[in-house]
């Protein structure tokens, strides 16, 4: 009895070390085992390089198949059951599967490999010598996990010598020094190398099951990146494009419902690989799980400035908006995702996609927007405003979406009579709710602002062991508008103190920034009408405590 636990912990151990060095086991194809083949049905793509992918494989009779190709999945998202059918699984074996692959020899030295046992010249220096390839060593492979390349495994070609025979010896030469290699034949120029794939076996609780198999797993290698066009040739309405492009780096998708994904899903294992891709041993397992989430790096979208002249006239300007259909596309809500979904899509792995989405008329209106930043800093320091500073107001407009699907965050390009104006951001909107897309800035409406202090009380309060000063601020905004047609400014001013008048009224929001600071936090915001050619006023005053 002793001996028997003896021999159980020994392997128990044996097992650990096996694991904690990372090998990882390899078995020769099974020509008995038959390979079924999974097809793609449905993807559903997140905007961060990841997708969910379906697939469905038919079995028709068996108690044990192999999958003709295994994903990466994200940790925790493969999964494997029955569509429909009678099938039972008892369980799935991941394993390095060895095979041999012709590659096509592109230097001297994989000549070399690919022409063994053959009669040749070679070139060494200066000497031509006829010989027979014998051989070529290669490098001892350490056989660990970290050797092993999950997609496929190929031996080092770093082997620096080659065995030659002549009629009276055989000698070793390095690769490196043979410069040319010729025959009285045609060379080979196929090498046959092993190659080592990760391979999945599957088995059945009954030889005689049949039917369907799901597979469905989250992975990376593919994306859809959104963006729309905005045409507002027409006074009060708006017509909005939207489409989707898909980078494929992945798989081959033949006749696919693919889902475009909008929306902040919470993908904690994002960046960990399950180990059933067998990407890895278990140390590097573990130590992913340390850190589960990758760093988010999304592409920030560039904000374009065209700087045109809106008001020249343009004469023949052909109309180039998109003439999507409203229902060019289907979608749905699923809790707080919303789901796009593009029918019949074919796109091979390396291929890039381009679907419309939709086009929709919205109402729309012109707005001029001018922000004003606050005058006390974060240490609660007063700074004045530079008078030399010019004031920036952007033409933006507001649409609203009366449409039946939500718009997602995109980039968005300004078009008027078949020319760009400028390139935003426009960001997701709920059917029902409005949203601003910055145009351009309006050279031809000119602000100004300017503060005074009419009155200050010197240490008039403690806090946190500084002292602070009591100031009455009066503040002026002034903006004329050159156009030749009238407008709307919408004017945000950023307050920190008590807001005591401001004319004409605006409305004053006070604003949770910065619970331990010593002076309330306000929003003031205006939004004033200026007849072309005309100007506004705006007067203010607050008190705000000032750090000494």
């Amino acid at each position: 009895m002793k001996t028997f636990m003896y021999l159980v912990t020994v392997v128990f151990i044996s097992t650990l070390v096996w694991m904690a060095n990372g090998v990882v086991s390899t078995a020769k194809a099974d020509e008995t085992t038959p390979t079924i083949q999974t097809r793609i049905n449905t993807v559903s793509l997140f905007k961060n390089g990841l997708g969910f992918i379906r697939r469905e494989a038919e079995i028709t009779k068996g108690d044990c198949v192999v999958f003709d190709k295994l994903p990466i999945p994200i940790h925790g998202t493969f999964w494997v059951y029955p569509s429909n059918g009678d099938i039972g699984i008892s369980d799935l074996i991941a394993y390095m599967q060895e095979t041999i692959e012709d590659q096509t020899a592109t230097t001297i030295p994989d000549l070399l490999e690919a022409n063994i046992g053959t009669s040749v010249q070679v070139r060494i220096g200066d000497e031509d010598i006829r010989c027979k390839l014998v051989s070529i060593p290669t490098n001892r492979q350490s056989q660990t996990a970290s050797n092993v390349n999950r997609s496929s495994y190929n031996p080092k070609d770093s082997g620096s010598i080659v065995l030659l025979q002549t009629s009276n010896m055989t000698f070793a030469a390095n690769k490196s020094d043979i410069k040319q290699i010729g025959c009285t034949n045609n060379l080979n120029t196929i090498i046959k190398r092993p190659k080592k794939t990760a391979t999945i076996k599957l088995r059945t609780l009954d030889h005689k099951s049949h039917g369907k198999l799901a597979i469905c797993y989250l992975s990376k290698g593919i994306t859809w990146i959104p963006s729309c066009m905005i045409d507002i040739a027409d006074e009060k309405k708006a017509h909005l494009t939207a489409k989707a492009e898909v980078i494929n780096e992945m798989d081959d998708i033949e006749n696919v419902t693919v889902n475009f994904i909008t929306g902040f899903p919470n993908l904690q294992f994002s960046g960990v690989v399950d180990p059933i891709a067998m990407s890895g041993d278990l140390a590097s397992f573990l130590n992913s799980l340390q850190n589960p989430q990758e760093p988010q790096r999304h592409a920030a979208v560039m904000q374009q400035r065209v700087m045109m002249n809106a008001y020249a006239p343009v004469y023949g300007a052909e109309d180039i908006s998109p003439t999507y259909s409203t229902k060019a596309i289907e979608g749905q809500t699923s809790e707080d995702l919303f789901f796009y979904s593009q029918k019949d899509v074919m796109l091979k792995k390396g291929e890039r996609g381009y679907y419309p989405l939709y086009a929709i008329d919205v109402p729309y209106e012109h707005v001029y927007e001018w922000k004003i930043g606050n005058t006390l800093d974060e240490n609660e320091h007063y700074r004045s405003t530079d008078p030399k500073k010019a004031e920036e107001i952007w033409h933006s407009i507001r649409l609203t979406n009366t449409g039946s699907l939500p718009w997602t965050t995109a980039p968005a390009m300004t078009m008027q009579h078949g020319q760009m104006l400028g390139q935003d951001i426009i960001y997701y909107t709920s059917p029902g709710a409005k949203t601003i897309v910055k145009i351009t800035q309006a050279i031809d409406v000119k602000a100004e602002q300017a503060e005074f202090e009419t009155e200050r009380k010197r240490n008039a309060a403690n806090y946190y062991g500084y002292n602070y000063d009591l100031v009455n601020v009066q503040g002026k905004l002034k903006a004329v508008n050159y156009k030749d047609k009238d407008i709307k400014l919408t004017i945000t001013k950023d307050l920190s103190g008590e807001v005591i008048s401001n004319s004409p009224a605006g409305s004053v929001t006070q604003v949770v920034k910065g619970l331990k600071s010593v002076n309330p936090n306000c929003v003031l915001v205006w939004e004033l009408p200026i007849k072309a050619r005309d100007k506004a006023e705006i007067e203010y005053q607050y008190k705000v405590y000032v750090r000494n």
